[in-house]
């Protein structure tokens, strides 16, 4: 997602436009001017048309197609005024436009405009959900509207953890792995954090069984510290310490204060790599620290010669 920036004096928008929104908008638009009969025939055009070659743009024809080339044109434009111009616009021709509702609610500064924007753009997308034949609608994250739709969700669901409306945000996380059990976003691992803070140990209970990440030093931390703090130290807890660190070398060292922390999260995340393990660690450290889990980890924790830093 987009990350949003405060305003300053030359505010400019904090939208980093995905070229693979806009190649998949136009793939759609092009293969929706086509007559097939197969899908063999939809096949054979692809090889034909779009393999190895540039995609054409396709202009909207429709009062939506029409609205999202608005939208794209405010995510190029660096003036939030302008932006805001041409969403309005936007919006004239597609009340519905979830694309130009979920901009809106990146660009907004109070907490209480998100949220507002947020839930324009899911009604917008659940109204054009209810007009289709269910036998007939991919699953949510594959409907054209799937992506704007559940960005939409992950910004509101982080907007009221933001304001300390926890029960809310977990909720909200909840609802949307629900709806995408294949968690394109990522969401679990947030929701994960969020349960560690604030969930009851039923619901924590409930994520670890429903997803197997063992390639993922999140999960792994998560479960030796979720049975840590159900259970102390015992074989189990530590045989799940030892295959969390394992994982990913670099968490144990941050989580000590060994290694320099940074105070903001990385842009991308790779696994057992040190991006993911300032991503878990910024997260989680208040909920090592809460439970008396750092005395247990420096416990197992291997020795070497690095100083503890200051901590931040």
């Amino acid at each position: 997602m987009p990350k949003r920036r405060p305003s300053d004096p030359s505010p400019e928008l904090p939208f980093d436009p995905s070229d693979r929104d806009a190649l998949m908008r136009d793939l759609q638009r092009l293969l929706g001017q086509q007559q097939f009969n197969s899908i063999e025939e939809v096949n054979a055009f692809l090889h034909r048309e779009v393999m190895g070659k540039p995609l054409p743009r396709v202009k909207g024809t429709t009062n939506r197609e029409r609205a999202e080339d608005l939208v794209m044109a405010a995510q190029a434009e660096r003036s939030i005024a302008k932006a805001k111009k041409l969403l309005a616009e936007a919006l004239a021709l597609d009340a519905d436009c979830v694309m130009a509702h979920l901009a809106l609610a990146e660009l907004a500064e109070p907490a209480a405009e998100t949220i507002a924007h947020c839930r324009d753009a899911m009604a917008a997308a659940e109204r054009v959900f209810a007009a289709e034949a269910d036998d007939h609608r991919p699953p949510v994250w594959y409907h054209p509207l799937g992506r704007p739709y559940m960005n939409a969700r992950f910004l509101l669901a982080d907007t009221l953890w933001s304001i300390g409306d926890r029960r809310a945000a977990i909720e909200e996380a909840q609802a949307m792995l629900a709806l995408n059990p294949g968690d394109n976003q990522g969401m679990r691992y947030v929701l994960m954090e969020w349960l560690m803070r604030a969930g009851s140990l039923a619901e924590i209970d409930a994520l670890l069984a429903a997803y197997a990440d063992e390639a993922s030093a999140v999960w792994r931390f998560s479960a030796a510290l979720h049975r840590f703090r159900t259970h102390g130290s015992d074989a189990a807890s530590n045989k799940l310490l030892r295959a969390a660190m394992a994982s990913n070398k670099h968490v144990v060292p941050m989580l000590l204060g060994r290694t320099e922390l940074p105070t903001e999260q990385p842009m991308t995340v790779g696994f057992g790599d040190e991006s993911e393990a300032v991503s878990y660690v910024l997260a989680a450290l208040p909920s090592w620290f809460e439970c008396g889990a750092i005395s247990w980890l420096e416990e197992h924790a291997p020795t070497s010669g690095a100083r503890r830093t200051k901590r931040r």
